[in-house]
């Protein structure tokens, strides 16, 4: 956020403004924020650090054990809604790329996955491993007979 020297503030403005975009729009949950003047100078050397601390999330390489290990727990708690009258079941998971960090989810009727349920399972990856301020995506597969 640059410019931050030109908003009226107190000492609870920036989390009250980050709070307030948050809300508005869901998808920067994942964004850090900076509140920087460029006219100041105020936290502009704190901007190479967040980009390289985002850079290094962005290639952050998960093992396939430990990404099991959270689906298993993810499906644990919640299951996948059924569809169609058929059991949707998710059997295991692997990170398939980075940059953006990249996860292939395997099941028996990837199809019938609710957009609703893949959600639950970003958040559930993102409280586990982070990727800040990157986008991931989970692609879901038919495991192979």
């Amino acid at each position: 956020m640059n410019k931050w020297d030109l908003y009226e503030k107190d000492d609870k403005s920036a989390p009250h403004f980050e709070r307030d975009c948050r809300e508005k729009a869901p998808f920067l949950a994942f964004v850090p924020f900076l509140f920087t003047s460029a006219k100041t100078g105020q936290r502009v050397n704190r901007v190479l650090d967040m980009i390289l601390e985002v850079a290094a999330e962005r290639t952050k390489r998960i093992t396939t054990s430990e990404v099991n290990n959270r689906l298993e727990e993810l499906v644990a708690r919640l299951q996948p809604p059924q569809a169609s009258g058929r059991d949707v079941r998710l059997m295991y998971a692997t990170q398939v790329d980075v940059a953006p960090p990249t996860f292939a989810v395997f099941g028996n009727h990837p199809d019938l996955v609710q957009e609703h349920y893949v959600r639950y399972l970003h958040n559930g990856f993102r409280e586990s491993w982070g990727f800040r301020g990157n986008p991931m995506r989970i692609l879901l597969r038919r495991k192979a007979a």
